[in-house]
């Protein structure tokens, strides 16, 4: 209840691109300062956590910060929270790994709110280093998904309104199956 809101499986107010993957672990949305504080105690048990963020496409404005464990998504709606100082307690451990695809990108927009990240795990140059920079599709997420782990990734929701509120079952399930597959891309690569 902390936690605020779970979402079982989001549903999808247009149907998904046939093939296309969807999240198959549990969403929680956090839109609180205590669903937030809530969130970060709990990660603090974590290992490993996956994360993602959502922007505004020209200002690069944090919109949402996803956060993924083994056994659910959390969707951090940074609009509503008002202030993410209280994730510097997880981003900045360095006894829990961060598992980020392209994190120059969530250390760029994170560091505009004096938020760092430490021990990260970054599945693009890990996928480049290991299948070769001309690999067979590139290496953005959803190629390296399509690779890896045989997933096709509906990438539309990337470049919707993430300013828009309430945030729509689409860009949910969009922003949590994004962390979902990050723990997977770790485990495979790390196989």
């Amino acid at each position: 209840a902390a936690l605020a809101r779970a979402i079982a499986a989001p549903e999808i107010e247009e149907a998904p691109r046939p093939g296309a993957a969807q999240p198959t672990l549990p969403v929680r949305v956090i839109a609180s300062p205590e669903a937030l504080a809530a969130l970060v105690e709990e990660l603090a048990r974590e290992p490993v956590i996956a994360l993602d963020v959502e922007t505004t496409l020209v200002d690069r404005d944090v919109c949402t910060v996803q956060l993924g464990t083994p056994t659910y998504s959390a969707i951090v709606d940074a609009r509503a929270v008002g202030s993410l100082e209280p994730l510097a307690a997880i981003l900045e451990r360095d006894d829990i790994v961060k598992i980020i695809h392209n994190a120059s990108f969530e250390r760029s927009v994170l560091r505009r709110l004096s938020l760092s990240i430490v021990n990260v795990f970054d599945t693009l140059p890990t996928s480049r280093r290991l299948r070769g920079r001309n690999a067979d599709g590139g290496h953005s997420l959803a190629a390296v998904c399509r690779r890896e782990l045989g997933l096709v990734l509906d990438k539309t929701e990337q470049t919707s309104d993430w300013t828009r509120r309430p945030l729509t079952a689409r860009q949910l399930a969009y922003a949590a199956l994004d962390v979902e597959v990050l723990g997977a891309l770790h485990a495979r690569f790390r196989a």
